[in-house]
């Protein structure tokens, strides 16, 4: 984006006029306000802009004037927040400002839920109600699964001249963001749409600013602990029996009440606690490599939250340890999501049962929601390693969740723990014909796991290697990247064509067809690890076909069908583009903080 003299005004929450004063004040005459600053000039100029901005205070009020103040159902899950919106209030009155508050409406209704629990958020409760009963909020109607998509729809009703804040991050809004800002970035009636997240002070920042929990395990060595299962003295708890947690240097009972699953390393128990469950591990799975993972995973679980509450309420994160009656190791306790359906239950012929009327808009939704967590994962340098279908939920509303955390690989300061699970089908080319899982995790490795899931929700449940090449390993389909679907100029193999997956694939848009060919094919350009593209760019691209989806809708409603009965309709190129466009056009949108992989080394 362009940087001018009108920009860096915005920037700093100072007016045109002061701004421009400021500058004559040290010899700099402006002759245009929007007129590109180049070179060393840019120093000068925002070290004189800057300078203006002298109480944090007076710059959070005129940054809470602006026209239109949207509140995120994560921002509204942080108790702070209520001086934010008190704040706005203030500002609005004493200032005769035009703004409106802007929320969603079962993001409201969240929130009055969560507050049963949480007292600390009584008090924003109390001021969305009061606002709503006086006719002071703007509610957007819609899914708090698909909070993104009603804020960019509000968004795009607006003018561009109009100045607009989100407060609280939501990973998948802020894409559309992106794009908003950075394709109107050369119109000069244009105000830049600003993002903030609330820090623990109740102050606004720049939500690039983000901490992150954990520390890149790059060029780090692994932990010298044992992954020798640990000769316990006791016994492992099990049904109607106690386990123990420490509180205050305490030892607190917990009832292990019925078996609600079991896997091949751990038991999970329900436990009297609302919403949680624990997890106890067999006598061959308890290591001191695992109990000092999870120790460290369960001293991050209240920064996580920190970071994005509402999205810590969608993964069943590591809490508190759990201990035998000899003070020995056996377990955690983690979140329990009830009336959600793992997505191994989902297959072609039983989404319609676990959706009824399924379309197309709730397979995207469910891609746009699992992209995003996996994206925060990622964020925070956390590589989850063992991605399957059982860990992986959905709600009613195609809101996804993650379970069965402790595989992750994570890394401290010093060392990095590594995972030694996963599952053989999802491997990346690179370690397709690895003996076990003891090589050091990528996020790349993640990545190759979220691209394969994507294909299967929206296809669906379609293989991305159902090629009718000829292979003595089936290890070969991915090794070599036998991708037999289409994209562009590139024909679907003949034993996919006509096949209902073939159809399906024939009505994503230009770039999502290209993004799978690109990945999945030994041809493509982002096949090989190195070339990867990262989670986010992943969620951009979900997220713009979720934008883009009505319109294509529009001239082709087969397009909305969970399963089409007819292949894509030909658009004429110079007709109205409500594909897409081209994976490039995507990449350009991106700009340089999502398309090129130039910061690997930060996400690897």
């Amino acid at each position: 984006m362009i940087v001018t003299v009108r920009s860096l005004a915005e920037k700093y929450g100072v007016t045109i006029n002061n701004a421009i004063e400021a500058l004559a004040n040290n010899g700099l005459i402006v002759l245009s306000v929007d007129s590109e600053i180049l070179g060393q000039k840019l120093d000068r100029y925002e070290r004189v802009i800057q300078s203006l901005v002298i109480d944090p205070i007076e710059k959070q009020k005129r940054m809470l004037s602006r026209d239109y103040v949207i509140f995120t159902y994560m921002a509204l899950r942080k108790p702070i927040t209520a001086k934010i919106i008190w704040e706005t209030l203030e500002v609005h009155f004493s200032r005769h400002t035009k703004t409106k508050i802007v929320v969603c409406e079962e993001s409201i209704q969240y929130v009055i839920k969560a507050a049963n629990n949480h007292v600390k958020l009584q008090k924003t409760v109390k001021y969305l109600q009061d606002l709503k009963e006086h006719q002071m909020l703007t509610i957007l109607p819609g899914r708090i699964s698909e909070e993104n998509h009603a804020i960019s729809s509000f968004i795009k009703t607006r003018n561009l001249s109009d100045s607009i804040l989100i407060v609280g991050v939501n990973r998948s809004l802020s894409t559309f963001v992106h794009f908003r800002n950075k394709n109107n970035q050369n119109n000069r009636s244009y105000i830049t749409i600003f993002e903030r997240d609330v820090d623990a002070k109740g102050f606004l920042v720049d939500i690039r600013k983000q901490r992150v929990a954990f520390a890149n395990p790059q060029d780090k060595e692994p932990a010298p602990y044992s992954d020798k299962p640990t000769n316990l003295k006791g016994s492992i708890p099990t049904e109607k029996q106690n386990v123990y947690c420490k509180k205050s240097n305490e030892w607190v009972p917990v009832l292990l009440e019925e078996e609600i699953a079991r896997g091949g390393e751990a038991i999970v128990y329900k436990i009297p606690l609302k919403n949680k469950c624990a997890k106890i591990f067999n006598a061959k799975s308890n290591s001191e490599l695992k109990k000092q993972k999870i120790l460290i995973m369960c001293s991050k679980y209240g920064l996580l939250k920190g970071i994005d509450p509402p999205i810590m309420e969608r993964i069943s994160w590591p809490e508190k340890l759990l201990f035998n009656e000899q003070g020995e190791f056996v377990g955690y306790i983690m979140s329990f999501f009830k009336d959600t359906t793992p997505f191994s239950d989902f297959a072609y012929d039983t989404f319609e049962e676990i959706i009824p009327g399924v379309r197309k808009e709730h397979q995207v939704t469910m891609a746009v929601n699992f992209a995003e967590l996996i994206d925060f994962m990622h964020h925070n340098n956390i590589i989850l390693c063992d991605i399957n279908r059982k860990n992986i939920l959905f709600d009613k509303n195609q809101m996804a969740y993650l379970v069965d955390l402790d595989s992750a690989q994570i890394a401290d300061s010093n060392y990095y723990y590594p995972s030694n699970v996963g599952i053989p089908e999802f491997l990346s080319p690179e370690h397709i014909y690895a003996r076990d899982f003891s090589f050091k995790r990528k996020k790349a490795d993640d990545v190759w796991i979220l691209q394969m899931l994507l294909f299967h929700m929206l296809t669906p449940d379609g293989d991305p290697y159902d090629s009718d090449k000829q292979v003595d390993d089936d290890r070969e389909y991915t090794a070599k990247g036998y991708y037999p679907y289409q994209a562009g100029n590139k024909s679907a193999e003949k034993a996919i064509r006509g096949t209902p997956w073939h159809m399906i694939v024939s009505h994503f848009p230009k770039f999502v067809k290209e993004m799978f060919w690109n990945s999945f094919h030994g041809d493509g350009k982002y096949f090989h690890e190195a070339d990867r593209k990262p989670a986010i760019v992943w969620l951009n691209t979900m997220v713009h076909y979720q934008e883009c989806l009505p319109d294509m809708i529009k001239t082709d409603a087969e397009s909305g069908k969970y399963m089409p009965t007819a292949y894509r309709k030909y658009v004429q190129k110079n007709k109205v583009d409500i594909t897409g466009g081209s994976l490039e056009d995507l990449m350009k949108k991106f700009g340089s903080s999502g398309a090129g992989n130039k910061d690997w080394d930060d996400i690897n």
